[in-house]
């Protein structure tokens, strides 16, 4: 029996970035795509959990932190892993971000293969715990 590819939610609001991360990241996972947290919360509410969310944070109607705290205060939803794919340079807000628990911060531009060492080290993780 084959295995189950692994689910990633992406959130980005820059089409560009969101098609990169899904052509890259397809080859070895499912990956879900949203463009604000206000849909990916809408589509987590459908009963859909991801083994990883890679967020941005700067995004209309519901911003990354907003979307985060969010998820973070759900019971349903708290313990999905968070990278954090941002070009925030607000040492205030990433600080937020580690508080509320994420999974890892990397800075845009990123290094795909960067990206890719990050994610199997936090799914590797939530395998062990």
């Amino acid at each position: 029996m084959k295995a189950t590819k692994k689910s990633i939610l992406v959130i980005e609001d820059h089409d560009s970035i969101r098609l990169l991360l899904e052509r890259f990241l397809s080859k070895r996972f499912t990956v879900t795509c949203k463009g604000d947290g206000f849909d990916a919360l809408a589509w987590l509410s459908y009963g859909n959990i991801p083994d990883l969310i890679i967020l941005d944070m700067s995004m209309p109607r519901l911003s990354g932190l907003d979307f985060l705290n969010n998820i973070r205060t759900s019971g349903l939803f708290r313990d999905i892993p968070v990278l954090i794919v941002s070009g925030e340079k607000d040492n205030k807000v990433i600080q937020k971000c580690k508080d509320l628990g994420i999974d890892g911060f990397i800075p845009k531009p990123f290094n795909p293969i960067d990206l890719d060492e990050k994610i199997n080290m936090v799914l590797a993780q939530t395998i062990i715990n």
